[in-house]
């Protein structure tokens, strides 16, 4: 390329880098902290479009290299757009089918594993549970370190040994309170249910409005003097008393009548008897009909003329007020109680204790019902891909942002050593610059510990990797490299995050890529 050129690729590469470590910061922020299948799904995409622009750059360098060495002719500058567009689209795709890939090849007994894994690791971010061999610092899953471990815990924890058998004494209490999380906790449950008590008491004022077996008779005469009183005004406001309404109108007054009451066809405009039972006909129909409909909860008619507290007690609303509130079928809901111990003691603790009791059950459950097509292999694939994505977006991130600190002082330092003339029959070997740099990275971060790959803990589990991989006929090879990327990615994020985080919220003004950490 030109000088021009590669001024404007490194210039293209820097703010690539600027993104990717601000990326980076964010992305140990949400892997770090047991994050949510939408959060987890939003930083995916931003990971893999990031991903794709990063070879989309290298792409435009080696073009604009060709381009050069042809004279201008070819590629044209718009055959250097497609195929960059194209490379970042195959990569961003390709990323998305990669992991595609491991969560559906993932083993029933990982996916298993992950659900129970997934569950310990939330209790870690809460500080609920502490492991044994761990850093003792209370702050240590709030700092880049102890975030890159929670990252990388999920896939390390899947190849230990009797996994369930260790956290199982730990495991109703980790879910009774993953529960209470789910729920909100006791206050924000008791809004749902003085939602529920508002709606049945608009429910007991209709109930109370309407006439029961015992007023019903009342009802009907009270109606029955009404509509008689209204009929010989309406007449009487004419001249006319019902004796007297001339022949000629008598049809147009008996039509007007039966509009508001089922008076027979042929009824005699004076016949009060009549018109008296065709209005108690008219309000006890109505009533049977307000009582059918009204009356009758969960299947349970309700008796007339009860007041708010007994109409609260009944079975029927008890039941219905018990399905909208998920309760156990033991629970008695009261209209109120004297104060928010009585009401967690009474109705949150039994609500949860049931809710976890069947949650227990599938954490439990054998490993064959988390297979393709089976009760339980949709929970497992969520769990396989929160303890996949993490890992695996961890690496490629720091291989980009690595790999592109590597190209950046490769372009950077051939722009330096093209201005001085002695050094410019050296540039041939300025194109092994990226893999020092890699190598170097590397290396060091290999050899460097921080104070969780030094506990105890750490140790045994990576080596629980490492032997979970390792055959018989192997060598270890595969075990060793799987161990080695943990490593590196564990010291390199730990080190990193404090300079990408300053280039996140100094240079880029506090980009979110889609996610904010809740408060705690």
């Amino acid at each position: 390329m030109t000088r021009g050129q590669t001024v404007f690729i490194a210039l293209l590469t820097a703010l690539y880098l600027c993104f990717e470590l601000a990326f980076n910061a964010r992305l140990l922020d949400v892997v770090g902290g047991a994050p949510s299948t939408d959060a987890l799904h939003r930083i995916e995409v931003f990971g893999r479009s990031l991903s794709g622009i990063a070879v989309a750059l290298v792409v435009l360098q080696v073009l604009l290299g060709r381009r050069q060495r042809s004279g201008r002719r070819s590629p044209s500058f718009m055959a250097i757009a497609f195929w960059c567009a194209l490379s970042g689209g195959v990569v961003y795709g390709s990323l998305q089918t990669l992991v595609e890939g491991l969560v559906a090849a993932s083993t029933p007994a990982f996916r298993r594993a992950s659900l129970n894994i997934v569950l310990v690791q939330r209790a870690l971010v809460d500080g609920r549970v502490q492991l044994a061999g761990l850093d003792d610092d209370a702050a240590l899953f709030s700092q880049p370190a102890g975030k890159a471990f929670l990252a990388q815990f999920p896939v390390m924890a899947a190849s230990v040994d009797r996994l369930d058998e260790k956290i199982h004494d730990a495991k109703l209490t980790l879910i009774t309170r993953q529960v209470e999380q789910g729920f909100g906790g006791p206050a924000a449950y008791y809004d749902r249910y003085a939602e529920a008590v508002k709606k049945t008491q608009e429910q007991w004022r209709r109930y109370a409005r309407m006439p029961g077996a015992t007023d019903v008779d009342g009802e009907v005469a009270r109606r029955q003097d009404q509509a008689w009183g209204d009929y010989l005004s309406d007449l009487g406001r004419r001249g006319w008393t019902p004796s007297t309404v001339p022949a000629n109108a008598q049809d147009a007054v008996r039509r007007k009548v039966r509009q508001r009451v089922p008076v027979p066809a042929s009824w005699d405009l004076a016949d009060e008897a009549t018109f008296r039972d065709a209005v108690a006909t008219q309000v006890r129909r109505k009533a049977d009909r307000a009582g059918a409909q009204a009356l009758t909860v969960k299947g349970r008619r309700i008796p007339p003329g009860l007041g708010w507290p007994a109409f609260f007690a009944h079975p029927g609303v008890q039941a219905e007020l018990r399905d909208k509130l998920h309760l156990p079928a033991g629970v008695a809901l009261q209209p109120a109680y004297r104060d928010g111990a009585e009401f967690q003691r009474e109705v949150f603790q039994p609500l949860v204790a049931k809710v976890a009791r069947e949650e227990q059950v599938r954490y439990d459950a054998p490993a064959e019902d988390f297979a393709d097509g089976r009760p339980l292999a949709e929970r497992g694939v969520e769990a396989a891909r929160a303890a996949i994505v993490p890992p695996v977006a961890l690496f490629f991130s720091l291989l980009g942002a690595v790999g592109h600190l590597a190209k950046l002082s490769y372009l950077l330092l051939s722009l330096v050593v093209s201005a001085v003339p002695a050094w410019q029959a050296r540039t041939r070997f300025l194109w092994a610059t990226p893999f020092a740099v890699l190598a170097l990275v590397w290396v060091v971060l290999s050899w460097t510990d921080n104070a969780v790959t030094q506990s105890r803990l750490y140790g045994y589990m990576r080596d629980q990797v490492r032997d979970g991989l390792t055959q018989p006929e192997d060598t270890g090879v595969r075990g060793w490299l799987l161990g080695n990327a943990l490593h590196v990615v564990a010291v390199g994020q730990g080190y990193g995050y404090p300079v990408n985080e300053l280039v996140r919220t100094r240079l880029l003004g506090g980009l979110t890529y889609g996610y904010v950490p809740p408060t705690r």
